[in-house]
């Protein structure tokens, strides 16, 4: 009977320990898989045996259910235990990240100090690069001024003055920048002799922190400057408002406080200025103390609105104003305005200043001005036009003396040349001599010999061209200054081609129209020699490579007109008008004086002739010339 009894109570604590083992089959499987089927097979086992009367096996099985099930409880306590501490490691790594904590442990025998990754992260190093740390690569990673007095704080912990290290030091950033880190830390094992063993700790960043500190701290010194500022300005406006005051009330000029365009205070000078009481200014109207029209013809109340307008819109300006005294009498002031704040109170600024005086001696000066004015006006016309006769005079002067210089070398030029030319002619005389001598010598063997007649003409053509050069030489150089000779107008151009001719005769060709029945005029040869061959020759430098002239010459009713045509660089029109000035050119530097021209004009009006020139540029010129039969 007790034995059913056990037995039943044998299944049902089997069937309920199997409810349990199944249940917790994942703890257990964790902790040891093989162990949990064994554990089923037992149970299995121990409840057959129960049905098959083995008293012996079912004993032994009994025994080790018991026993292996407090080994699973105890592997199912320790399981939990194990989450429990992984979960609590977790949240401490998890408040280490949020902190920006960096865990430390320092070993003294080993003297080496193990870091958090965290740590290393902050900073932004790689563990390999500075494991294994050792207190002195510690020491050389503290800012200097930070390590004298962590050090003191760190051997007083040691020597267990402190129950815990606490100091605030800079770490240096890979980049070389300085970090703030709280350092917190205490020794956890001491030898038996007293020794510090290991020690452990954190290193929090306090960067962010310590660069609130700073802003905090930057934000107090700003407050306290604008607080110290507030109170100086608050003094100096206390002080400018008393200066103001003395200012207002001791001023030479009439001021005026105005709000809402009517007369709101007045300094003592205002009254004086308008010989009034003061009770008779205030709360009134500019326009009320003034005249219906002011002087330029405006009303007074349309320009006192128009100034008070501009006043409002923050512009400053000052004008002539036309006041009226209690008795009647008018005087002007001159009036400056400008919005001015008083307290939280806007006001106008008017500040008068009597110019009546001012204004009287200015009307005075002005019909004194215009007076003198008038003077002046006169005497300058009378100075000018005496300017002006004078400044015709002296450029009369210049251009005879000028040509008075121009003249005498000329003279000069023509004695040479008249020296030169008779020293030439004594030659020719023995040349032309001997050539008649050989002429009448060899008569007869001229007749039979050809190469030795052309012998001879030869030199009796160059002898003739030498004459005809002195001849034109004589011409040129002849100094008598009457115009009572009678002038060949061909023979004179062509001797002024004949001198010129070593100068054209390469790359200008000349071309000659002369009229067959051109009457002789009466003048002065040599200047005209000097007409022609300055023409000619400005002919010659408008050339500058090859080209043309025509040289011309017709009758007239009552003279010859001569034309010189070239078609060289040609003229700007701007300066066709000022080819006779004196000293005016065209030519380069060095290669005119400018007197040519003016000279042959001089000479072309003593005759009675004309001077005219057409000119364009790029397309030649054309000077012609004439010259009356008689003067």
């Amino acid at each position: 009977m007790l034995k059913s009894i056990l037995d039943t109570l044998s299944i049902a604590l089997i069937f309920i320990s199997f409810v349990i083992l199944i249940k917790n089959r994942d703890k257990i499987k964790e902790t040891d898989s093989i162990l949990f089927g064994g554990l089923l097979l037992l149970l299995f086992g121990y409840f057959v045996l129960l049905f098959i009367d083995s008293e012996e096996f079912e004993n032994i099985l009994g025994a080790l259910i018991p026993v292996l099930f407090a080994f699973v409880f105890y592997s199912i306590i320790q399981k939990q235990k194990n989450d429990e501490l992984e979960q609590n490691e977790e949240k401490l790594r998890l408040a280490v990240d949020a902190t920006k904590a960096g865990l430390w442990n320092l070993d003294f025998d080993r003297n080496e100090l193990i870091i958090s990754e965290s740590w290393f992260d902050i900073l932004r190093y790689k563990p390999s690069e500075l494991n294994p740390i050792t207190l002195e690569k510690w020491g050389e990673l503290i800012h200097p001024e930070d390590l004298k007095a962590s050090k003191a704080q760190f051997i007083d912990h040691l020597k267990k003055k402190t129950p815990l290290l606490e100091s605030m030091i800079r770490i240096r950033h890979k980049d070389q920048s300085w970090v703030w880190f709280q350092l917190r830390g205490k020794v956890v094992n001491f030898s038996d002799d007293g020794r510090a063993l290991r020690m452990t700790g954190t290193l929090i960043d306090l960067s962010k922190q310590k660069e609130l500190e700073l802003n905090l701290k930057q934000q107090l010194d700003t407050n306290k400057l604008l607080f110290e500022q507030n109170e100086e300005q608050s003094a100096t406006i206390a002080d400018n408002q008393e200066k103001y005051r003395v200012l207002y009330e001791n001023s030479n000029d009439a001021i005026i406080l105005i709000k809402d365009h009517l007369f709101f205070d007045c300094n003592k000078k205002s009254f004086e200025l308008f010989k009034c009481e003061p009770n008779y200014l205030l709360d009134q109207h500019p326009a009320f103390f003034s005249p219906k029209i002011q002087p330029d013809g405006e009303t007074s109340e349309a320009k006192a609105a128009r100034y008070f307008a501009k006043v409002e819109e923050g512009e400053a300006i000052v004008f002539d104003w036309q006041h009226i005294r209690p008795n009647g009498e008018l005087f002007d002031v001159s009036v400056s305005l400008n919005a001015v704040v008083l307290g939280s109170e806007k006001y106008v600024q008017a500040v008068l200043r009597d110019i009546t005086k001012d204004k009287r001696i200015a009307k005075e000066l002005e019909a004194y001005r215009n007076n003198l004015e008038q003077l002046v006006d006169e005497r300058t016309a009378e100075l000018r036009q005496s300017n002006e006769e004078l400044r015709i005079t002296m450029r009369e002067l210049q251009d005879a003396q000028a040509q008075l210089i121009q003249a005498e070398k000329m003279a000069s030029l023509g004695i040479l040349t008249a020296g030169i030319a008779h020293e030439i002619n004594n030659p020719l005389n023995f040349i032309m001599g001997g050539y008649r001598g050989l002429q009448i010598f060899l008569k007869e063997p001229l007749k039979e010999d050809e190469q030795l007649a052309k012998l001879l003409d030869s030199i009796k053509i160059g002898a003739d061209r030498a004459i005809d050069i002195v001849k034109g030489l004589n011409q040129f150089s002849r100094t008598r200054e009457e115009l009572d000779e009678e002038c060949n107008i061909p023979e004179i151009l062509d001797n002024c081609l004949l001198l010129l001719n070593n100068r054209i005769k390469s790359r200008i060709e000349v071309e000659k129209n002369y009229h067959t029945d051109l009457p002789k005029i009466t003048g002065n040869v040599g200047k005209l020699h000097q007409v022609f061959i300055n023409l000619i020759h400005n002919a010659s430098d408008a050339i500058s490579d090859e080209g043309n002239i025509q040289v011309s010459a017709n009758p007239t009713g009552a003279g010859v007109w001569i034309t010189i045509e070239d078609d060289g660089m040609g003229v700007k029109k701007k300066d066709l008008k000022k080819l006779t000035d004196p000293f005016f050119t065209t030519k380069p530097p060095g290669k005119g004086t400018g007197l040519g021209l003016s000279l042959s004009y001089s000479f072309i009006k003593e005759h009675k002739g004309k001077l005219e020139i057409e000119s364009e540029e790029g397309e030649g010129t054309k000077v012609k010339v004439f010259l009356p039969l008689t003067h």
